[in-house]
């Protein structure tokens, strides 16, 4: 048996919100299982979004009034418009059936 060191092998896509089209999103194309257990402890469905988009989004371009770099959190993602919390969503929704479809071919 060959040894293997364990890392993050998730890819890192991009994207900018409808609302910002000049941010800059990187996100991870899927959870960590750790992850995912984590998500399912939160009790409603927009918990759980929440949660999950602070564990897929690597980085974003925001920035506060000093120009500090805001963290992705469940405050700073309060703040977005409804309309780019939804875009982040739907591309997150798209992720898990991408990533269930791969679950159901194995």
């Amino acid at each position: 048996m060959t040894q293997q060191l364990l890392t993050d092998v998730r890819k890192v896509q991009k994207l900018s919100l409808p609302s910002y089209p000049d941010s800059e999103v990187e996100y991870y194309d899927g959870l960590l299982t750790g992850q995912l257990i984590e998500i399912n402890k939160c009790e409603t469905d927009e918990e759980k979004g929440i949660k999950t988009l602070e564990f897929l989004i690597k980085s974003w371009s925001f920035v506060d009034e000093t120009n500090n770099p805001l963290p992705v959190n469940i405050d700073n993602l309060k703040k977005l418009p409804l309309t780019d919390f939804m875009f982040l969503m739907d591309n997150i929704n798209n992720i898990m059936k991408v990533e269930d479809v791969k679950k159901k071919k194995n």
